[in-house]
């Protein structure tokens, strides 16, 4: 028997039903170990600390952890002749491959590491025929990218939570991302506006029009019409000669296939999902066997794909280029995987639900659309001269229409282009004219422009910026943006993507201490090292070593010149306050320094210098104000465990609570409780019960306080009815419904009032 090792469980069912009877499919279920999660787990070597990934409980079910799930792998290693590590064909698949190697204790004869690029009968068995063993310098390459993550995050985001009194984390990546859409905003709001002025005629009938062509009356110092009078006069223009006018076709080429970042950003414009959401369903796909693998810096695909491509086209009787058709990859490439793309083109539909379908059907558009004929406009252009002017007013028109679909059959657009308005050129109405003709406009108006702020980025644009700065790599971005959302650094509205304060001020802070981490150039570089070790033309140390050189030197410079000073100092010793505020429990500030150790009360998010009062009860402890966990508010309680005093909080001064005597017996407090509904167990409002058991009084609540419900006499058995409110309002019920009263009645204005009933129409 042979045993393959993938990493998904998901792709257990379609493997085997590949391999045939001899193989076994097992699953790592993704990372086995990692770095641990409370440490920074870099040794002094620099060399990493990985332990086994525990197990996780969510809700009332536990997944098992590294160790269990290796322990299950092991008890099949006996009767195996040969292991397959066939994890994902990345560097982290890589960097998985040989954690399973040394926590198998395989020897080198005893593994073979085989990739595939999609789940099919020839990917598969071609892979098993060209197995390796495990390549080294991808390991180091994600072992670089780890331990650089772990020393940015770890070494500078206790020095930012500590100054800047809060919770925060700093990332290699993700604090320039913030970096990019606080410096955004910022041109956003030093922009000003800027009003000026133009000008368009109509012609037959309003079926075209021409706009004027300013650039005689502007200046490289002031390129906008800023004079009404000018413009209106240039409006006002009626008579033309047609001193240019030109006919041709042009060609749009359709868009490359998929990269991982065109496929984030292009299902984020056209199906509205979220890059994790992305990441996810293609990963589905890819499981399932209808896509190639999705982390691939690639636009381009394969020969034999191309071939498939071509066939299926000429029997749509779609139009085809006369050759393949290649695109030029920009920038770095990582990896030489094919761009995204379906594993048989002859499958238009696939996907186990909505969102699957939809993501696949993007997919098969752009690869089929990408070896089709290019697009083909007719395109018209004039340029007419006012003859009825002193001025030389020209004006400009151009319209195209489109004559050959080409590949636009399948899609109007790049779905990967956030496309918002109509095309000005989409007019096919304007005609080719003869020149030093006349043409006579019917009408002409004065056009008032603004120029307009730069947008805000979205959440493609803002990896289509970070992909084209060089800033991270296809598999980091939907983690990226994760990251940078759920840590409220970054909030959306309507798609469009502020900074938060949060966000603003940890850039600030970052700029401010000049950490280079925070500068594009610098993090841009460090990609292109981790890709070197990759090659094997650089050393894991050769690239972490510098790197951690460089932030040492930054941190100390911030301590030592001040540049990052706490936002909210300890009075006693200057050191910054940190806001500490655990789930169901009263936030409170206490000072970073160890040596300190002074708490702070919290005030609306801001430290305050703690109260404190002797407690006149027990006279030898103090009252602490505590938050209270069935009810909104605080209260305070005595220090001394043995005192038991209780005082309410109002406006943060203890205060005796009142005492509310039982209206019944006259002698009792009261004491107030929390319901819960009967078959949820949830909190269901609040109530007031009588201390003295003999007593047996219940009574509602009214904004803190016991409330009695107005009653009125039954009308059938004398006992009190009270008003309650049901599912279709309030309603008045007898409190003798237990020893059988079932008087019911309607609530009008507050007061009980009986039911009308209708009475029967008697038959004609």
């Amino acid at each position: 028997m042979k045993l393959m090792i993938v990493e998904s469980p998901n792709k257990i069912k379609k493997l085997e039903s590949i391999l045939g009877s001899d193989w076994k499919v097992l699953a790592s279920v993704g990372h086995i170990r990692d770095l641990p999660r409370k440490a920074m787990g870099i040794n002094d070597d620099l060399t990493l600390q990985y332990e086994f990934i525990p197990a996780a409980k969510v809700g009332k079910s536990t997944f098992p952890g590294g160790k269990e799930r290796v322990a299950r792998i092991k008890k099949s290693l006996s009767n195996c002749e040969m292991v397959y590590i066939a994890t994902d064909p990345d560097r982290e698949g890589e960097a998985i491959a040989w954690h399973l190697k040394e926590t198998l204790n395989l020897d080198e004869e005893d593994y073979e590491r085989i990739t595939f690029d999609s789940i099919t009968d020839s990917a598969i068995h071609s892979a098993i025929a060209d197995s390796r063993k495990i390549d080294y310098e991808l390991v180091y390459a994600q072992e670089a990218r780890r331990a650089l993550d772990r020393m940015f995050g770890y070494m500078v985001s206790p020095l930012l939570s500590d100054n800047l009194g809060m919770q925060l984390s700093a990332g290699r990546v993700q604090s320039p991302a913030v970096r990019l859409v606080q410096e955004r905003e910022e041109a956003i709001t030093k922009f000003k506006k800027t009003d000026h002025f133009g000008a368009v005629v109509k012609f037959d009938f309003g079926k075209w029009t021409a706009e004027w062509d300013t650039k005689a009356f502007v200046t490289e110092d002031s390129p906008y019409i800023m004079d009404q009078e000018i413009a209106e006069k240039a409006a006002q223009s009626r008579m033309f000669s047609v001193v240019e006018s030109e006919s041709k076709n042009s060609k749009k080429s359709p868009p490359s296939a998929f990269s991982t970042s065109l496929l984030l950003q292009a299902a984020s414009v056209s199906l509205k999902f979220d890059p994790q959401v992305t990441a996810k369903l293609a990963q589905k796909l890819f499981e399932q066997g209808v896509i190639t693998y999705i982390r691939t810096d690639s636009i381009n695909i394969s020969d034999e794909a191309i071939d498939e491509v071509r066939e299926y086209a000429k029997e749509k009787n779609w139009d085809l280029p006369d050759k393949r058709r290649t695109f030029k990859v920009k920038g770095n490439v990582q990896e030489a995987h094919e761009a995204v793309r379906p594993t048989h083109i002859n499958v238009e539909e696939a996907g186990e639900n909505d969102k699957e379908k939809a993501l696949y059907k993007l997919i098969w558009q752009r690869t089929v659309a990408c070896q089709l004929a290019d697009a083909i406009y007719k395109v018209n252009t004039v340029k007419l001269l006012a003859k009825d002017s002193i001025d030389k007013f020209e004006f400009k028109a151009k319209g195209r229409v489109l004559i050959d679909a080409g590949w636009k059959v399948l899609t109007e657009n790049d779905a990967a282009e956030d496309i918002t308005g109509n095309n000005p050129d989409e007019d096919g109405s304007v005609p080719v004219l003869d020149i030093n003709s006349t043409k006579q406009a019917e009408s002409g108006e004065l056009k008032k422009k603004a120029t307009k702020p730069p947008a805000r980025f979205t959440q493609a644009s803002l990896i289509k910026k970070l992909e084209s700065e060089g800033v991270g790599r296809p598999a980091t971005y939907p983690a990226i943006m994760s990251n940078i959302m759920h840590k409220s650094y970054i909030t959306e509205k309507k798609r469009f993507l502020s900074p938060s304060e949060i966000g603003a001020s940890l850039v600030k802070h970052l700029i401010t201490a000049k950490f280079e981490f925070i500068e594009l150039d610098y993090t841009r570089n460090l990609e292109l090292e981790l890709d070197k070790v990759a090659a094997g033309t650089k050393t894991y140390l050769s690239v972490v070593e510098p790197a951690l050189a460089q932030l040492n030197e930054d941190i100390e410079r911030a301590k030592a010149d001040g540049s990052v000073k706490p936002k909210f100092p300890c009075v006693k010793c200057d050191s910054g306050l940190r806001r500490i505020a655990r789930v169901n429990k009263t936030p409170f500030w206490c000072c970073t320094s160890k040596e300190c150790s002074t708490f702070y009360d919290d005030v609306d998010g801001k430290p305050q210098e703690q109260k404190t009062y002797k407690c006149k009860k027990c006279e030898t402890g103090e009252l602490r104000r505590f938050k209270r966990k069935s009810s909104p508010g605080h209260l305070w309680a005595c220090t001394n465990d043995e005192c038991k005093t209780f005082l309410d909080d109002v406006k943060g001064i203890p205060t005796e609570p009142t005492v509310h005597t039982c209206p019944k017996c006259k002698t009792a407090p009261l004491r107030r409780f929390q319901k819960k509904d009967k078959e949820t167990g949830k909190p269901k409002g609040f109530a007031w019960f009588c201390t003295d058991r003999e007593c047996v009084t219940f009574m509602d609540d009214k904004g803190g306080k016991p409330f009695t419900p107005p009653s009125s006499p039954c009308p059938s058995c004398g006992k009190p009815m009270y008003r309650r409110k049901g599912q279709y309002g309030f309603f008045w019920g007898c409190s003798g419904f237990k020893d059988g009263c079932k008087v019911i009645m309607k609530d009008s204005k507050g007061k009980p009032v009986k039911k009308v009933t209708k009475k029967k129409k008697s038959a004609a």
